[in-house]
């Protein structure tokens, strides 16, 4: 059994679900102490770099990122991402009796594990808020203090902002300044004031 798992058709697989069994313990050890480890990849401070950042939101928004923490999403790709490289594997094993070399196993595994991700954080986002005191609503938003993560906002030009409802929740927004001549640079803080169509219009927290 041993000898199948470190095999070199499916060692990474093995590696991704040992990781998510680590990452399974760690979060029952940190419950234990009253600490959530979910939150934890979302806290964490962003790189900079230099990409348009509605681009970035657009494709995290694809994936559905900004549906369910970072953390649950990223178990549950590499829970995907496993068991698909298993079966995947098996299959080609029984049926034609060959397994699949790892250039072709793991682009397929990661492509189809990540598409597949995107589809079921939908279903994890509707169970999420059923173990909620309550579900925040976008009109909520209004007053929320917000910080800049990425780039820098303009009139015209949002940013992406994050803040942290009552429940304890990260919510990700596009932000401009609500006067013309404003800039917002990444880690300010802002108010969001009123939602348009693409962005939140903000205002500097004074």
């Amino acid at each position: 059994m041993l000898d199948v798992l470190l095999s070199d058709a499916n060692f990474w697989f093995s590696i991704a679900l040992a990781t998510v069994a680590i990452l399974f313990i760690i979060e029952i050890m940190g419950l234990v102490f009253g600490i959530s480890m979910v939150g934890l990849l979302d806290d964490m401070p962003n790189s900079n770099i230099d990409v348009e950042s509605s681009s970035i939101l657009s494709f995290g928004s694809w994936l559905n990122l900004d549906r369910v923490p970072l953390l649950i999403w990223l178990v549950v790709l590499l829970t995907i991402f496993g068991l698909l490289g298993f079966v995947t594997n098996f299959a080609t094993q029984s049926i034609a009796n060959i397994t699949l070399p790892v250039w072709v196993s793991l682009p397929f595994a990661a492509v189809v594990g990540t598409l597949l991700t995107s589809k079921v954080s939908v279903i994890i986002a509707a169970v999420i808020p059923k173990f909620q005191t309550s579900a925040i609503q976008s009109e909520d938003f209004i007053g929320a203090v917000a910080h800049i993560t990425i780039g820098i906002a303009s009139k015209g030009n949002p940013a992406e902002a994050k803040f942290t409802d009552d429940y304890s929740q990260p919510h990700y927004v596009l932000v401009e300044p609500f006067e013309d001549n404003e800039l917002f640079k990444q880690g300010e803080r802002v108010i969001l004031v009123k939602k348009t169509t693409r962005s939140w219009l903000a205002t500097r927290y004074q």
